[in-house]
């Protein structure tokens, strides 16, 4: 894992900070007049106390942190100078105190500060504190103590001025990318309680501890909130590594069933964050690198998870893909690097967060495009539906509303509604005699003509074979049904079906108790009609 690392960033170092430095050119306004202490640091005992001489000397502070001092000796040329010192690199430090001393010995101005000190920072969101002194020779003795770094601390000065305007840059990044990723931690949290699913679930939990993290780490909770516990700035991204790989394996539907490998690898990597917390538990200087290891395993498990799954075709790790490369590119920068050569008012915590932003933000499109084909598989399977419906309600053969149908309709059917029964006369003549496709063109002729001439007037149904009934919600249409049946009956004759006919017979809401009656009545009606036609002396 450490060659890992190093292979990591002797790549991309170059890459990233070359990035950075444009950004900082194109920037108008902006010079380089920070100025980096050149002096010593030693590594003290926890007894350790200013003035005692420090011994054991060092390159620079390491990632697992302890008991450090740091002393150069610096000039000042302009007379009544304000300057600012503050920490390159990272702002992940638990408590450090400076200590300027003229040229005679005497300590003539100290600051304090950290995020596990309740010194108030004179800067938001940063270490910076304000020196004023007259020209001459100095020497700053700088003590650090810290649980543990994300990087490698070193004090730098520059004017005061110059100062307020290099950190602006990395100020809006911050809040910037904290305001996103609050907005969306919210959006996320309201999905996971209404969709219930462990996708959203343990992304809100990835987010919603990213901004823990980010928010200690930044200074934003020590500012605003008087929150100090630093283990904030480093214990959540262990819970977060584990939300985020049950996120990616349950975006891709990656089981047991259907990926054992990649469900086998996911154990694998679940396990080694387990060993991984259960060390930085019993060992809290190894916090931060559990959870940086952690994060690698992750962001791997990503990429891996995302480039088989695209293989395979899933639409949905296409979009993943690019949101986890994005994160895996920016990510493997910010836990692989411990210096970031020539840059000052940018921190490793900076690169993080933006890691975590770009990634937040294009898995928003991936779940925009999986929202997209659930509302496509919803309107499909509404299609679906409704052309069950219309099967379920409608005969094949004409298209009318059929038996079913017509049940719905009496059961809505209003107290002065009425039902007239048709019965089709000379149908089996002419599937005798012409065969059964001309019996199908006179019953839809029958069904075409007569349901355009109802209009608004009753809505026509086919029962089954020649019977047919015709359903209104007033029986003042009553004599207007008749003309429109004897109308529909003349044009048939007219137009190749000289021998239809149609009888019929009438029932009213008003006459009957309920819809079985009322049928049982028009029946009976339209049997009379039948037998008129047949028997001449029933006229």
């Amino acid at each position: 894992m450490i060659r890992f690392r190093q292979l990591v960033a002797g790549r991309s170092q170059y890459l990233f900070l070359s990035l950075l430095w444009l950004l900082f050119f194109l920037a108008p306004n902006i010079s380089f007049a920070q100025q980096q202490f050149v002096g010593q640091w030693y590594e003290v005992s926890q007894n350790w106390r200013f003035p005692d001489p420090p011994f054991k000397t060092i390159d620079a502070p390491v990632l697992t942190g302890g008991h450090f001092v740091f002393r150069s000796s610096f000039e000042i040329t302009d007379a009544d100078e304000t300057i600012v010192i503050d920490f390159k690199n990272a702002s992940v430090l638990g408590h450090f105190h400076h200590y300027i001393s003229d040229s005679t010995g005497n300590v003539v101005a100290e600051a304090r500060g950290g995020i596990e000190s309740d010194a108030k920072n004179t800067f938001f969101l940063r270490h910076g504190r304000e020196f004023r002194l007259p020209a001459g020779q100095y020497e700053l003795t700088t003590e650090l103590v810290s649980t543990y770094f994300i990087a490698e601390p070193q004090p730098y000065w520059d004017s005061l001025a110059h100062y307020r305007h290099a950190i602006k840059w990395g100020t809006v990044i911050t809040l910037v990318s904290m305001g996103i990723l609050i907005s969306l931690g919210v959006y996320y949290a309201i999905l996971a309680y209404v969709r219930r699913r462990i996708t959203e679930t343990m992304y809100t939990i990835f987010i919603w501890m990213n901004v823990v993290f980010n928010g200690t780490s930044l200074l934003i909770t020590p500012d605003l909130f008087n929150i100090h516990w630093f283990y904030l700035a480093g214990a959540p991204i262990l819970l977060s590594n584990f939300a985020y790989l049950l996120f990616a394996k349950h975006l891709l539907q990656i089981r047991a069933s259907t990926h054992p490998k990649l469900n086998t690898l996911a154990k694998l990597f679940l396990t080694g964050m387990a060993v991984l917390l259960v060390v930085a538990i019993f060992n809290k200087h190894l916090i931060l690198e559990c959870a940086r290891y952690g994060v690698g395993l992750m962001m791997l498990y990503g990429l891996i998870a995302a480039l088989v799954r695209a293989f395979e075709g899933y639409k949905i790790a296409y979009f993943y893909l690019v949101a986890i490369a994005a994160f895996f590119i920016i990510g493997s920068f910010a836990i692989s690097s411990k210096d970031l050569e020539g840059i000052y008012t940018i921190y490793i915590e900076h690169i993080g967060l933006l890691a975590v932003t770009v990634e937040v933000l294009l898995i928003g499109l991936v779940l925009g495009y999986q929202f997209a084909e659930i509302y496509r598989e919803k309107e499909n399977n509404l299609s679906l539906i409704q052309h069950s419906l219309q099967i379920a309600h409608h005969d094949a053969l004409t298209g009318l509303p059929n038996r079913y149908a017509l049940d719905l309709t009496l059961e809505k059917l209003p107290s002065n509604g009425m039902i007239t029964m048709l019965d089709m006369d000379n149908l089996k003549t002419y599937n005798d005699t012409y065969g059964h496709h001309k019996g199908d063109e006179m019953l839809q002729m029958f069904a075409t003509i007569l349901s355009s001439k109802l209009d608004t007037l009753g809505v026509l149904h086919r029962m089954g074979g020649d019977e047919f009934a015709i359903t209104s919600e007033s029986l003042s249409y009553a004599e207007r049904i008749k003309e429109v049946i004897a109308e529909t009956i003349s044009y048939m004759q007219l137009n190749g079906f000289e021998k239809a006919g149609v009888s019929y017979g009438s029932a009213y809401m008003i006459e009957t108790m309920n819809v079985d009656d009322l049928r049982m009545l028009a029946d009976q009606r339209m049997y009379q009609h039948k037998r008129r036609h047949n028997d001449p002396q029933w006229a």
